[in-house]
């Protein structure tokens, strides 16, 4: 992803308030490189969670990540106590944000029900280096 002119002009007055005040250094120019470069670029990471029940404080029993850093993101479901968070809530407060809430419709008749779980989706945005 190319550098912005925002970026650049933000990068450029913020050189010239550090080289008045002579701090300007080599932590600014690579600061400088990586925006040209266009590395460490926002990308969306999806976690899929699912929960024994609807609420964000539901007890989490599985989880999927995809991560935007590969080319093909096979399925990785993790179903045992190592789960990444231990609720929705949890994962909301480590800075994922919920995007998709489980589907709160569900048949009357209780014989056509077949909920395993209650699906979250949430995601981060996160810097990555290319």
């Amino acid at each position: 992803m190319p550098a912005t002119p925002e970026k650049l002009q933000a990068w450029i007055e913020s050189a010239r308030t550090k080289a008045r005040a002579g701090a300007l250094g080599e932590a600014d120019l690579d600061a400088l490189a990586k925006i040209v470069s266009g590395k460490g670029v926002l990308r969306q990471r999806l976690l899929y969670l699912t929960a024994n029940g609807m609420s964000t404080y539901a007890l989490v029993i599985a989880a999927a990540p995809r991560e935007p850093v590969r080319k093909v993101d096979p399925p990785q479901v993790s179903a045992d106590p190592e789960l990444p968070y231990r609720s929705v809530y949890d994962a909301i407060l480590d800075g994922w944000r919920v995007i998709s809430f489980p589907n709160q419709t569900a048949p009357l008749d209780d014989r056509e029900l077949h909920i395993l779980g209650y699906q979250f989706i949430l995601e981060k945005l996160e810097a990555f280096d290319d």
